[in-house]
C-alpha cells in the first residue's frame, strides 16, 4: 500500500498533480502526523513573513542552516558563548519539526532570505537610476534633422538629433535599412557649413541595416546640413566616395 505521508514535502512545495493533491488532502483529514507537520510549517512561514528586518545577510548564515540539515542533532549540552547563535537556530528547528519538515522549513527560510537580498539590490539599483536621471536633467533635444537615402541607399532612412548636454552639444544619428558594406567600406558622416565639410565619424550597419553614431561637437561649432557618403576606407579628411544620404 502506498504511504501517503511520503508526499508531504511535495504537497508543501506544490509539486503534486491535481489528482495526487486531492488524494493527499483526503489522507490529511485522517493523518494526525501530517496535520501537525503542515500546521507547523504554515506557522513558521507566517512568522518569517512578518519578523524579518532589512539588514545585510551574513555570509555564514547559509552554511549554518544547511549544516543543520545534513548533520546529526546536537546534544543538549549548553554550547560556548561564541556558538550560541548557531545553537539557537538548530534548537528552534529541532523543537518545531521532524527531520523531513525541518529540511523543508530551512529551504523556505533560504527563499525568504534570497527575496530580501534581491529587494535590497533592487532598491540600490533604483537609487542609482534616480541619481542618473537627476544628473541628466539638463539634457534636451534642441534640433531634429530628417535624413533621406539616395543612389545605392535609396530605401534608407534616418534621423539626427542635436542634443544639449550640460555645457556641450552632442549629435546623435540613427540610420535604418542601410545597405551592407564590403571589406573596409564604411559610411562616413559629414557636417556642412558654408561649403566646407567636417567629418563626424564613421559607422558600419548591423546585419539588419541599422546604425547609430554619436559625435560631440567642438565648442561654438555649428553646421547647416548633414551628408553621408559610402567610403572605400575609414577616416578620410574629405569625401572620396558616393553620397548616399543627406538632410531633407
Amino acid at each position: 500500500m502506498e504511504n501517503k505521508c511520503e508526499n508531504l514535502s511535495l504537497y508543501i512545495i506544490d509539486e503534486l498533480s491535481e489528482h495526487e493533491k486531492a488524494q493527499f488532502e483526503q489522507h490529511l483529514k485522517t493523518c494526525i502526523h501530517c496535520q501537525k507537520e503542515v500546521d507547523s510549517l504554515k506557522e513558521t512561514w507566517e512568522m518569517l513573513s512578518y519578523d524579518f528586518e532589512e539588514k545585510d545577510v551574513p555570509a555564514s548564515l547559509k552554511g549554518e542552516v544547511m549544516d543543520f540539515i545534513f548533520k546529526e542533532q546536537e546534544t543538549s549540552v549548553q554550547p560556548p558563548d561564541e556558538e550560541s547563535k548557531k545553537y539557537g537556530i538548530k534548537l528552534f528547528f529541532t523543537k518545531q519539526f521532524s527531520p523531513l519538515s525541518a529540511g523543508i522549513a530551512a529551504v523556505l527560510l533560504m527563499v525568504v532570505i534570497g527575496l530580501l537580498w534581491s529587494n535590497l539590490q533592487l532598491r540600490d539599483n533604483i537609487t542609482a537610476l534616480e541619481n542618473k536621471v537627476e544628473s541628466s536633467a539638463t539634457t534636451q533635444i534642441v534640433k531634429t534633422f530628417n535624413l533621406s537615402g539616395q543612389n545605392t541607399a535609396a530605401s534608407a532612412r534616418g534621423n539626427a538629433y542635436l542634443v544639449q548636454e550640460g555645457g556641450g552639444t552632442v549629435l546623435v544619428i540613427e540610420l535604418n535599412n542601410m545597405p551592407d558594406t564590403k571589406n573596409e567600406e564604411v559610411y562616413q558622416v559629414w557636417l556642412l557649413k558654408n561649403g566646407k565639410r567636417q567629418s563626424a565619424g564613421t559607422l558600419k550597419p548591423d546585419p539588419n541595416g541599422n546604425g547609430l553614431i554619436t559625435y560631440r561637437l567642438p565648442k561654438n561649432h555649428s553646421f547647416d546640413d548633414i551628408g553621408i557618403t559610402l567610403e572605400p576606407n575609414p577616416n578620410n579628411t574629405q569625401p572620396q566616395g558616393q553620397k548616399v544620404m543627406g538632410t531633407t
